[in-house]
């Protein structure tokens, strides 16, 4: 790869347009995501068990703990407040996905009922396929971090004052 092609790359990822739908989509995908989960929470709470990754009051901590985290982080990312550590949270609940959803892979499970419950069915490929892109967009959010944000709370309250 030549370092034209490298800044090329690099000038596509700073596009503000582009920062602007992968915030705007992460943070749509976290609030359906935590809506789904929490309107059946107990059924969610039961399918973390069963997957035998966590312990079982491990389990019960990740399962209670992440629709509100996916919640505030989609809100944040939507309003485009500390964006970067917003963005490394999904890296690190995409990447806790993905264990889930190739450990399922593993146990013979070919459906993925803790992904966004029956709102969006989705099959274990599709949801590691998901991962994969979830991860991706974030890490665009993270890297560069130089990228002037649009529409954001901060750009909002700043002209305001």
């Amino acid at each position: 790869m030549t370092k034209r092609n490298l800044q090329t790359i690099t000038l596509s990822l700073s596009n503000i347009y582009l920062n602007l739908a992968l915030r705007f989509s992460l943070g749509l995908i976290c609030i359906i995501s935590a809506s789904s989960k929490m309107l059946d929470h107990t059924k969610f709470v039961e399918i973390v068990k069963e997957m035998d990754i966590l312990s079982d009051s491990l389990a019960a901590a990740y399962a209670n703990t992440l629709p509100w985290v996916e919640l505030v982080v989609g809100v944040y990312l939507l309003l485009g407040i500390l964006r970067k550590t917003s963005a490394i949270v999904v890296i690190l609940m995409a990447v806790s996905f993905m264990i889930a959803n190739i450990n399922s892979i593993i146990d013979g499970v070919d459906y993925c009922g803790s992904c966004f419950g029956d709102a969006i069915p989705l099959t274990v490929k599709q949801a590691i396929t998901l991962d994969i892109l979830i991860l991706i967009a974030a890490l665009i959010l993270v890297f560069p971090s130089t990228v002037k944000q649009i529409f954001t709370l901060e750009s909002f309250v700043s002209k305001t004052k």
